[in-house]
């Protein structure tokens, strides 16, 4: 009769592993697909403001704008990965 027990007891936890493992697996697959989804939304809206500054500005001036909005984009990626780095 221990032996059965013994067996049961284990099966038991074997089912809770698989239902961790499905509840974090599932965690997971929403994470990346979101994102993916803020990739895609980071690069629409970075050429989208591209298309902006042709829009809104003169031809002479368009370089200048797109340099500035590139450096800042440059500036802000830089301090977001520094972030990350020293956190580990």
């Amino acid at each position: 009769m221990n032996e059965a027990e013994d067996i049961k007891t284990g099966l038991e936890g074997v089912k809770e592993e698989k239902t961790s493992d499905l509840g974090d697996n599932f965690k997971k697959g929403v994470f990346l697909i979101a994102m993916l989804l803020l990739l895609v939304a980071t690069f629409k809206l970075y050429f989208s403001i591209e298309r902006i500054i042709d829009v809104w500005f003169e031809r002479q001036y368009v370089p200048i704008f797109r340099a500035v909005y590139n450096f800042l984009v440059l500036v802000v990626s830089l301090y977001i990965i520094r972030l990350y780095i020293l956190r580990r």
